[in-house]
């Protein structure tokens, strides 16, 4: 699948997240996301896009000559400025032409990230429920991995997902430990992608 829009948004509702996607042959493809997983996924994924630029843009060798390491630092410095720079402004269209896994967004439950050799990223997003189980696979460059993270941290701040829970619901003694449980789930280090190339799987 060529990918050609992401949208992430916040459904109150569902108390999910809801990814959607639609390809270049104007396919849509959607994905819930509940809290647990999305608060595993997000450091994971921030290791792994950081482990993407970093074999993307690898420096130049140290026995290269001064004003060539300077020129091949300068295109790199430009080349990782572009992947940050997204476009965040083009409304996400919104009528498929079709919809191969159906209206109903697949809920995931599992995924698996498998590092490729061109410096993409293979995510598979994984249903497993009893009777039910549907796929979905993505391939994505530096710029997809990183626009995808910026969307899902945007969504997460709408969720609320990373504040403390009031005190009045833990106790005075648990109200004092959430933020600090809380941080360390986001920002716990995360193991960078296999080097052979297998996938890691969260569920």
């Amino acid at each position: 699948m060529n990918i050609h829009q992401v949208n992430v948004s916040y459904s109150g509702e569902q108390d999910r997240l809801l990814i959607r996607i639609n390809s270049l042959k104007g396919e849509e493809f959607r994905a819930w996301l509940t809290r647990r997983l999305t608060l595993k996924l997000l450091p994971h994924l921030g290791k792994t896009a950081q482990a993407q630029l970093e074999k993307q843009f690898q420096p130049p060798p140290a026995h290269t000559p001064m004003t060539e390491q300077k020129e091949q630092l300068l295109q790199n410095f430009k080349k990782e400025a572009a992947v940050y720079d997204g476009d965040f402004q083009t409304p996400f269209k919104d009528q498929p032409a079709a919809l191969p896994l159906g209206e109903e967004p697949l809920l995931v439950t599992e995924l698996s990230f498998t590092p490729l050799a061109d410096a993409k990223l293979q995510v598979t997003l994984l249903e497993r429920l009893p009777g039910k189980q549907r796929d979905l696979q993505l391939v994505m460059d530096s710029a997809l991995t990183q626009g995808l993270l910026r969307l899902l941290n945007q969504s997460l701040k709408a969720s609320g997902w990373a504040e403390p829970p009031p005190a009045q619901l833990l106790g005075s003694s648990a109200a004092v430990l959430a933020p600090q449980a809380t941080q360390e789930l986001l920002e716990a280090p995360e193991p960078n992608p296999s080097p052979d190339g297998k996938p890691r799987y969260l569920n």
